[in-house]
């Protein structure tokens, strides 16, 4: 499973790569962030397992104070730095302190930091109920312990769970009653078929459609989605048959989005720009209705849909409803 290489992604607000410029890369940070304080419930269920916290468990969610910038993980920056407070409102179990770090790249991770960082949170918040999770993106491996001591005695024996999503296979996830799983599916491990990968995309957003009601969370989501998993063209035509409804829901989606201009100036979701945005927004909704309905595009229609304006893009998506060729799409009225 290879993360996408789209422009259009996730990253640090304020940031924008100049003309020609690469891409910059996946801002996991950002994304884990906000899937975590979006879908608390939803993420200790399925980070925290172990722990038994169940999706239907009564509990309240307390995001506490972050670690000042020179507390680091890892020797670069820390990526997920949320300690949660889990409090059970019946009294059934006591309060539990969660630390969730996201680790990109597993080598990295220095486990001597975490327990520093552990025994900070554990004074500051006068507890020694804590769990520390690990979570990585990428495949590879980490030192999971940290043991003290001699040749004959052991002084501290250190350990943490790990999250290893690239482990996890994706068709063990599919009908998860999970939001916060069937977003991650997109990380998780699957064949590299278009097939597959067309299935792991078209039941990520069947998740997100049964268990998200927020047109705005459901445009974030799907573009974190596309960021982990990008269609190509010839997969892009295979989900259209597999799946239609889907895909309709999805085009209306962002019609709807484009038209409202919820792009605009968001830190959310997929960065596209103002003007440019919409135009290639249009254009590529625009391309594949094109092609589902009358076949391959040639270049000549290729260039007169990349030159077109906004205005002449709506026009010719209004008229691909009543045209029955492709010379009646374009033509004057």
């Amino acid at each position: 499973m290879n993360a996408s290489k789209d422009s259009n992604i996730p990253m640090d607000p304020g940031t924008s790569p100049g003309p020609g410029a690469p891409p910059p890369p996946i801002n996991h940070d950002w994304i884990f962030k906000n899937l975590v304080q979006d879908y608390p419930q939803a993420a200790l269920a399925f980070f925290a397992a172990d722990e038994h916290i169940g999706l239907d468990d009564d509990i309240e969610i307390t995001f506490l104070g972050q670690e000042p910038p020179e507390t680091d993980m890892t020797e670069g920056k820390l990526i997920l730095d949320m300690p949660i407070r889990v409090r059970w409102r019946d009294g059934s179990r006591e309060d539990l302190i969660i630390l969730l770090e996201e680790e990109t790249v597993p080598s990295r991770f220095n486990p001597e930091r975490l327990l520093g960082y552990t025994v900070r949170m554990m004074r500051r918040e006068q507890t020694r109920r804590i769990v520390q999770i690990v979570i990585s993106v990428k495949r590879g491996t980490m030192e999971e312990s940290l043991t003290l001591g001699g040749d004959h005695v052991t002084t501290l024996q250190f350990g943490f769970l790990r999250c290893h999503l690239p482990a996890l296979r994706a068709a063990d996830y599919t009908h998860s009653p999970n939001i916060a799983v069937r977003i991650l599916t997109a990380l998780m491990d699957y064949p590299s078929t278009p097939e597959d990968r067309v299935r792991v995309y078209g039941q990520a957003w069947q998740g997100l459609l049964e268990l998200e009601p927020d047109p705005d969370q459901l445009v974030k989501y799907l573009g974190i989605i596309h960021t982990y998993l990008k269609l190509d063209t010839t997969e892009q035509q295979l989900y259209a048959r597999l799946y239609p409804q889907e895909k309709r829901h999805m085009n209306q989606l962002a019609e709807s989005w484009i038209e409202k201009g919820w792009q605009k100036g968001r830190q959310e979701g997929i960065l596209l720009g103002e003007q440019a945005g919409k135009l290639s927004g249009r254009q590529e909704t625009l391309a594949e209705q094109l092609a589902e309905r009358f076949g391959p595009l040639d270049e000549a229609v290729t260039q007169r849909l990349a030159s077109a304006s906004l205005d002449e893009l709506k026009h010719w998506s209004r008229r691909i409803l009543s045209a029955q060729t492709l010379d009646e799409v374009f033509r004057l009225q």
